[in-house]
């Protein structure tokens, strides 16, 4: 793939789905103090820990690029910040740090996603495309850019189609603690997804609390046919290695999951 003439780094191949580009390799427990260069030194704990993304979209050659800037290691995605940024605050502010060389189109849209939080104990960043140094400031959050993805221009961008797996580029580590519940999404040929992270973007309800009231989520995300929601308290750690890349999907909120490849098996034929 081409370099981006934005100067920022794209990734090696086209990637889609919201919320799954938080993953800062900061070392030690997440906090609010801005970051400096990422590292892989140690995972983050980042369990109910709330976070957001900003994402300004480019055009060019007849790709859409997106942009994942994200607050992990840099701040708590305030909600008295968050709740004043526009689309056109995005927009504005990619073009002034990150102003168009010659024949590269500016930022023209752009999606905000969030708060979020997530639902692992711990993360950690192992290298590649999830490790860049740039970052973006909007309304005076700080982000930092933790993917970039890449769409045929006319096509379905991030995030838009639940129930719809999605390959995504990154290494990273999730670690899913004992005694901890998780939140699973299992699909009609018997892949099992785990939920990385919700949000409140559509539900501005949801907790914990309601993740683990199953008649709620299944009447809230209308599933498709053959789909399952089902949560259940671990009896031994989980952990979740995308080693390049992964498969990852949303429900109808918009929360985010990534399959678990030694839970799914495939489901007999009726008959």
């Amino acid at each position: 793939m081409k370099s981006n003439s934005r100067g920022l780094r794209p990734s090696a191949a086209s990637v889609a789905i919201l919320g799954l580009a938080g993953l800062c390799a900061v070392a030690g427990t997440a906090s609010a103090q801005t970051s400096t260069t990422p590292t892989t030194a140690s995972p983050m704990k980042v369990f109910n820990y709330p976070y957001c993304e900003l994402i300004p979209d480019t055009v060019a050659n007849g790709t859409i690029t997106e942009h994942v800037f994200n607050t992990l290691g840099f701040n708590t995605c305030p909600a008295s910040t968050f709740n004043t940024i526009t689309e056109q605050n995005i927009i504005d502010a990619y073009n002034a740090q990150y102003p168009p060389t010659a024949g590269a189109a500016p930022s023209t849209s752009a999606t905000i996603n969030g708060r979020r939080f997530w639902v692992m104990s711990t993360i950690q960043s192992t290298g590649g495309v999830t490790s860049s140094p740039d970052t973006l400031t909007v309304n005076g959050m700080q982000l930092g850019l933790k993917a970039v993805l890449t769409t045929p221009q006319g096509s379905a961008t991030v995030g838009q189609v639940p129930y719809t797996a999605q390959t995504v580029q990154r290494n990273t580590v999730y670690v899913f603690k004992a005694k901890r519940p998780v939140f699973e999404l299992v699909s009609p040929t018997g892949q099992v997804y785990v939920m990385q992270s919700y949000t409140l973007a559509y539900d501005s309800k949801l907790n914990l609390r309601r993740l683990q009231n199953v008649p709620y989520m299944t009447a809230k995300n209308k599933m498709p046919k053959g789909w399952v929601y089902r949560t259940r308290v671990l009896k031994k750690d989980l952990t979740l290695t995308a080693a390049g890349t992964t498969q990852v999907v949303n429900d109808q909120l918009r929360n985010t999951y990534q399959v678990n490849p030694a839970a799914s098996r495939p489901r007999r034929a009726q008959g």
